[in-house]
């Protein structure tokens, strides 16, 4: 049994991290220091506030989220002979037999890896979840897969992963 884990890549989670940190430092003298701030864009302290406010919640979810993923190495994919586990916590497996095949596009310099498959509606038809469900929607509208794969908070290379998804797209569906 070929078992391939992938999991959260500690290095973006550290940078998330201090990216954050940044952030909700810059959010917190916005709100203290609203009064002081001159700007042509915002000349009301009240919206500056808003805007500290904003960035230090929107910002302070990022520390969390960051901290959980320093803390806890995260499982993002499985990759075994029964299909692709693209949701690890949930198990939920595509079954290469659904599988056509891998695509991939380039939203805003961020390499995704579309899942090509012959029967997209059952994957969608099964999920109990509404938001996930509405989002596997519009991937099939949009990009024709309710499935994609990121890579960005993997600790893998988005090549190596693309190879691997291939040649155990080959050796499970097509091989011996």
């Amino acid at each position: 049994m070929n078992r391939i884990e992938i999991y959260s890549n500690k290095k973006k989670a550290f940078l998330l991290l201090l990216g954050s940190l940044m952030f909700v430092i810059l959010g917190l003298f916005c709100f203290i220091n609203a009064e002081n701030i001159k700007n042509n864009l915002f000349r009301n302290p009240l919206i500056i506030q808003i805007v500290g406010i904003a960035s230090i919640l929107f910002f302070g979810f990022g520390i969390y989220v960051a901290i959980r993923q320093l803390i806890r190495n995260k499982l993002m994919l499985v990759i075994d002979e029964k299909g692709i586990t693209v949701n690890p916590k949930k198990e939920e497996i595509i079954d290469w037999k659904d599988i056509d095949g891998f695509s991939e596009i380039k939203i805003n310099n961020v390499k995704i890896i579309i899942i090509q498959m012959n029967n997209s509606q059952d994957y969608i038809d099964n999920e109990s979840n509404k938001i996930r469900k509405s989002l596997m929607k519009y991937n099939l509208e949009n990009y024709g897969s309710p499935f994609n794969i990121s890579v960005s908070t993997m600790d893998l290379k988005y090549e190596e992963l693309l190879k691997l998804l291939n040649e155990n797209l080959i050796e499970y569906k097509f091989g011996s």
